[in-house]
Parts: structure tokens; C-alpha cells; sequence
């Protein structure tokens, strides 16, 4: 399969078009051929190790949002079928908790392997299925951006009529952040 990655060194000058074998699911896990990607401001950090005390090992896929097609599962795999579209989730490994320091350093685009890749194999419980109304694009901005807003404003705030909501920025969470203010605006 085909994949980008940073080889040799960090910087995105080290991103480079290369081949590795196409991954097989093992039981409990689910291969998507992916379909698109999406950029989010880390995504531009990670490459140059400007995110965090990120110092994962090389090569790298980058990117952590996407959508893709099932295209194999697993044996036990039971929440997807093949044939389902799905967005891997940011936080591979956090179903539920606290945040704790096992569940952020299990990222994809670094530490773990990201979307600039043909297909990804991963846990089934590593993926959500994506909105059948929402495009290939829309959906692979999904999983960072809107799930960060969304934490944000409703799992650690309690957002409802009335709420005042600043937004600091233009970026993707802030806009989502945007579009949740106002949906609950409405409610």
C-alpha cells in the first residue's frame, strides 16, 4: 500500500511518498481503505516535534482525522460490516474515563500511525461509524476538531440556552465550537 510518512528525520522535508505491505486484521480489528483526510493545526506540529514532548519513532504516517470504507473485519468484529464507512477515532484506546497519560499518547499521527495511508488497520473499538449524510470530506474532519469542541463546550461544560460561548480562533475546533454554540442556542 501506498503511504506518506516522515523518514529519516523530522521535518516536512522528510515527508515522503513510500510502499509497505498491506496490514490483515486480526480478531477484534478492521481494515479501511481510506477515502479522505483531514489537516488539523497538530498536524502541521508533529513532523517538526512541535507538539508536546512528542518524540515517537520514525517512519511516521501523519494525520489524525480521516474517513474510509471497511473493507475487511476481524474475527468477533460485530459493530461494522464490510461496506460501512468509519472514521478512526483520534484517541485510540480511550472508550471511556479521565483523561489519563496511557490514553493521550495513544494519538494517531504520532505516536501511533495516522491516515496517509491507502488502508489502516485498527481495533474495532478504534473507529465510529461515520453520518451517512455527511460527504467523505465532511466526515473526515469529524473525529479531532468536532470531537474537541464537543468535549469542550458539553462533556466539561454544561452548554445550553443562554450559555456564552468565546471562541478563540478560526480553526477547526473553533468553528465547530461555533456550530455547537448555536445548535444548543436553539434548543
Amino acid at each position: 500500500m501506498r503511504v506518506f510518512q516522515i523518514q529519516d528525520d523530522w521535518g516536512m522535508d522528510h515527508l515522503q511518498l513510500a510502499t509497505r505491505p498491506d496490514p490483515k486484521p486480526a480478531p477484534g480489528q478492521v481494515l479501511l481503505r481510506m477515502k479522505a483526510a483531514s489537516l488539523n493545526f497538530r498536524d502541521l506540529l508533529v513532523p517538526s516535534r512541535g507538539y508536546g514532548s512528542f518524540t515517537g519513532n520514525l517512519p511516521l504516517i501523519p494525520l489524525s482525522d480521516g474517513v474510509g470504507e471497511v473493507v475487511e473485519v476481524g474475527a468477533g468484529v460485530t459493530r461494522v460490516k464490510v461496506g460501512d464507512r468509519a472514521c478512526p477515532c483520534f484517541h485510540q484506546g480511550w472508550i471511556a474515563g479521565s483523561p489519563d497519560l496511557e490514553r493521550l499518547t495513544r494519538t494517531l499521527g504520532g505516536p501511533v500511525d495516522g491516515t496517509m495511508a491507502d488502508l489502516m488497520c485498527l481495533p474495532e473499538t478504534g473507529i465510529v461509524r461515520a453520518p451517512a449524510h455527511l460527504t467523505d470530506e465532511e466526515a473526515a474532519t469529524l473525529p479531532c476538531a468536532a470531537l474537541t469542541a464537543w468535549s469542550a463546550l458539553v462533556t466539561y461544560d454544561s452548554l445550553g440556552p443562554g450559555s456564552r460561548v468565546l471562541v478563540q480562533g478560526t480553526g477547526g475546533v473553533a468553528l465547530f465550537a461555533i456550530q455547537f454554540a448555536k445548535l444548543f442556542a436553539r434548543m
